[in-house]
């Protein structure tokens, strides 16, 4: 771009200075509409944050997906500075390559935005973009058919969809020039394949849990990608990412195992074969739920069923948008993609349990299909990214029939390896046995290699991994059964092999022999203890068998969260040994172990320090809520995210709020649960609290 130009851009920019349409002269045609969208449209309408702040780092560190204020930006210093606000048309280059539309518009950059939208894209003016939206329009007869000649909703199909489904975007000239040097060049003989003609993209960059990243290109690539050929930069001043290995199956989806790094922007990079360099911007973000296996199934005209895994119980959030024109009228009035913001204060909002949720979408548009943006936030109000999912138009109509069990089991032999595999119970036993090819067991994950199959009554069917494989947990897996007469059965079952993960957090002396246990479990379960005087190979890596203490030892029943035992007759010195067990029978293969510290006789009470002095619990069902009274004021001190209730399944969240009581100020704590569907079961219960700074508090009640 020229100096002068540049100034021109600049004085223009900053004063915002608009000349109508109906005023322009010259060459250029400015009466009647010919495309969805033009009348009317300018910057504002296509104006797309998500992009600007994505290409340009260091403004969405500034303002984020601020809409207001990058649009703003845009206007006062990026189209001097040059900066592309979208893929549809750089309207800077627009500008500066014609002559006639300077002559007609001046200074008035929403004639230009609506010039390019009647008259520029049909007559295929370059609008400094790779995107052609007319021959996207030309190429695909299905878009033609959804929108017509609707520009903005052509754009918005191959921003959401079409680049993910590998179609090409680019004008039909560059295609076929792209095509005719490629077959005039000497070599070697090509196979006659389509997608060796698309550029390789990195379609998707999810962070499946801590320290590890799928990342999913728009094509398989020839061979299997090396570790050396990823890289992961950090765009935020933290430090890059150290990749400790690569897998894929299909040279199309890598899965990545890194260092943990704090939960920032990040920029991977793909060096492919050739020398080419492939790159994607994303966020990683561990401190939430996270959320797998999502799926949507079109149920009825009118409903639509979703389902998906979550580690963690919270709150599902999701805002739905028509497809097709409805969704192009929202682009045009910069709803098309929903804020996390939006979705936590406008959505749906839905309980999420750990691991297997359903849930069915009412009052949909018969034969529209929608996207569902969605955002899953924890019991410590931490929200994940946000994400969308596709919904069909179409009903699936479902011509299996079902079958009417099926779970997942481990079956330890001899040599203390495992066989995996899957029980499944049919509706009536089949006239003779069925062979391992009729069965069809499929994983979200990966692909299920099975290696046999046995049964005693033709209605109890065992189907065994092949030995040496081991099944990826925490995901719904679809089976399929095929008889002989065409029949075919089908059902799923969520595969959950892992016992609860349980640590010990503390252990606390009471009096001279009786101690205070505090355990922290990310599942509810039962929890298997023993105090012993030694742990045989203690401080190596040997695991330590826990068939003792399951057989043996002392059952505690365990709910998420922070656990409380109280201990008599120890003795400083001997070991608190544990293993789990969650409500589907999973135990560990070793217990886990800590010393009994020191005895020290508590000290006397300090003023200067909290306590809580007395609970009453106003309401135990239907919307939980706890009275908490100390012995000092404690506004500002208390830790929302860390309070706790034993005896109850699952993780809670609390609305908080201070009063006062006798001389004191702010030393009452009003704790209401956010689930108004927890109740707090008959019995004995503790109560924890944290401190900002750490300190730990508990008071036992009943109810």
């Amino acid at each position: 771009m020229n100096e002068g130009f540049r100034k021109r851009l600049t004085r223009a920019a900053k004063t915002g200075r608009r000349i109508a349409i109906a005023a322009a002269a010259g060459t250029v045609a400015v009466g009647s509409i010919c495309y969805t969208h033009a009348a009317g449209a300018g910057i504002e309408t296509i104006f797309d944050e998500h992009y600007y702040a994505d290409m340009y780092p260091d403004l969405k560190e500034a303002y984020g997906y601020d809409r207001a204020a990058l649009l703003e930006h845009f206007m006062t210093y990026g189209l001097s500075e040059g900066r592309e606000m979208n893929e549809l048309i750089d309207i800077v280059k627009y500008r500066e390559k014609y002559q006639d539309l300077q002559d007609a518009f001046g200074d008035d950059w929403d004639a230009y935005v609506a010039h390019y939208l009647s008259y520029g894209a049909i007559e295929h003016r370059d609008n400094g973009t790779d995107f052609d939206p007319v021959d996207y329009l030309n190429r695909y007869g299905d878009l033609q058919d959804a929108f017509g000649n609707d520009i903005l909703a052509a754009y918005r199909h191959y921003q959401e969809q079409g680049r993910q489904e590998g179609r090409e975007g680019r004008s039909e000239s560059v295609v076929e020039a792209e095509k005719a040097s490629k077959h005039s060049s000497p070599a070697v003989e090509e196979k006659p394949s389509e997608p060796e003609t698309k550029n390789f993209e990195i379609q998707s960059v999810e962070v499946v849990s801590s320290g590890r990243i799928r990342v999913t290109l728009n094509r398989e690539t020839e061979q299997s990608l090396a570790l050396e050929a990823f890289s992961i930069i950090c765009n935020s001043g933290g430090s890059d990412m150290t990749i400790l290995s690569v897998s894929t199956n299909d040279n199309m989806v890598y899965d990545l195992v890194t260092t943990y790094y704090r939960d920032q922007e990040y920029d991977i990079q793909i060096t492919l074969p050739d020398g080419t360099a492939i790159s994607k911007v994303f966020d990683y973000r561990t401190d939430c739920a996270q959320i797998s296996g999502i799926n949507a199934v079109r149920t009825s005209a009118g409903e639509a069923r979703i389902t998906y895994n979550s580690d963690e119980p919270g709150y599902f959030y999701y805002i739905l948008r028509e497809n097709g024109q409805a969704l192009a009228r929202a682009a045009s009035a910069g709803e098309f993609e929903a804020t996390e913001s939006e979705i936590i204060s406008s959505g749906v909002r839905t309980e999420m349990r750990q691991h297997e949720n359903v849930l069915t979408i009412t009052g949909l548009t018969e034969g529209m299909p929608y996207t569902m943006y969605y955002v899953a936030v924890n019991t410590e109000g931490k929200a994940t990214l946000v994400n969308s999912l596709s919904i069909d138009g179409e009903v699936h109509v479902e011509n299996a029939a079902a079958i009417k069990g099926a779970s997942v089991f481990a079956e330890k032999l001899a040599n203390g390896e495992f066989l995996y595999g899957f029980e499944i119970e049919l509706e009536t036993a089949t006239s003779e046995s069925l062979t391992l090819g009729q069965f069809d067991i499929s994983c979200p994950l990966n692909q299920t290699t099975l290696g046999e199959v046995r049964t005693s009554d033709n209605r109890i069917y065992r189907v065994y991994m092949q030995r040496g494989t081991v099944p990826k947990g925490n995901n719904t897996y679809t089976i399929l059964i095929n008889l002989k007469d065409g029949t075919q059965l089908k059902g799923s079952c969520y595969l959950d092999l892992q016992a609860p993960n349980v640590s010990a957090r503390s252990i606390e002396w009471e009096d001279a022999d009786t101690v205070k246990v505090t355990v922290n479990s990310d599942e509810a379960g039962t929890l298997y203890y023993a105090i012993q005087d030694q742990v045989e190979g203690e401080g190596t890596i040997v695991s330590k068998d826990p068939t003792q203490i399951y057989a043996n030892g002392t059952k505690f029943s365990m709910g998420y969260g922070l656990n409380y035992i109280t201990i008599r007759g120890v003795k400083e010195g001997q070991w608190f040994c544990y293993a789990s067990e969650d409500a589907s029978g999973n135990r560990e293969d070793f217990y886990s172990y800590e010393q009994i510290p020191e005895y020290t006789a508590q000290e006397p009470g300090e003023t200067s320090k909290p306590k809580i002095t007395g609970v009453t619990v106003l309401n135990a069902s239907n919307g939980v809520k706890l009275k908490v009274v100390f012995n000092q004021g404690v506004k500002g001190l208390y830790d929302n995210g860390e309070t706790q209730i034993s005896g109850v399944d699952k993780k809670l969240g609390f609305v908080a709020t201070y009063g006062s009581e006798g001389d004191l100020e702010d030393n009452v704590l009003m704790l209401s649960v956010m689930d108004p569907s927890i109740s707090l079961p008959e019995g004995s219960h503790t109560l924890t609290i944290v401190f900002c700074d750490g300190t730990t508090l508990t008071f036992d009640f009943t109810v």
